[in-house]
């Protein structure tokens, strides 16, 4: 049964993330920046670290944080992140700073977001009932990565395609319309 467990992590995560905040992240993030093996790395980091806590979890049986607290974070990082980018200047003065604040921005969006996410309690599920949580794992991170390269690649040829203040306008709002979402319970 560890084909099973590695399949079914796979398509579980992939149909869950399909279209899901996190991947409409990475396409918004890669839309703006126009860095999307950038925005794939931050965004399969902190997809790795979700998903190895959500096995591990799993295995324990045990709960880290209360879902409620997770949720409101994630809510108010979505809004910070879309408040930022509607007010970020367009002459940033120091380039590589930017590039670290911005890959911290998206990596810290992506992990907290997922945490106690619909895919990150169905890889706990599984990897809870499976003899094979590192298959499950691994079949995860391969439903992650195949959406997160999917989002990344589309948002570039987007922001190729639309001028950045009009991306920046539209990620701002679409995250800050997500984090109130999160917030009051709908997301």
């Amino acid at each position: 049964m560890p084909v099973q467990a590695f399949f079914s992590s796979l398509i579980i995560v992939f149909l869950t993330e399909l279209g899901d905040k996190t991947m409409i992240a990475t396409i918004l993030l890669s839309a703006e920046h126009r860095r999307p093996y950038l925005v794939l790395f931050a965004a399969m980091l902190a997809l790795m670290i979700s998903t190895f806590i959500a096995v591990v979890l799993g295995v324990l049986l045990s709960t880290a944080l209360p879902l409620d607290v997770i949720v409101y974070i994630s809510g108010i990082l979505f809004v910070g992140l879309g408040l930022y980018t509607l007010t970020k200047r367009e002459d940033e003065e120091d380039v590589d700073a930017d590039r670290q604040i911005t890959f911290f921005s998206m990596f810290s969006l992506v992990l907290v977001s997922e945490l106690g996410d619909k895919s990150q309690i169905a890889v706990l599920a599984l990897a809870a009932q499976s003899l094979f949580p590192v298959l499950v794992f691994f079949g995860a991170m391969i439903g992650f990565f195949l959406l997160n390269t999917m989002g990344a690649i589309s948002g570039d040829k987007i922001g190729n395609r639309i001028p950045l203040k009009l991306i920046r306008i539209f990620t701002g709002i679409v995250f800050i319309t997500i984090g109130f979402l999160i917030i009051l319970g709908f997301l």
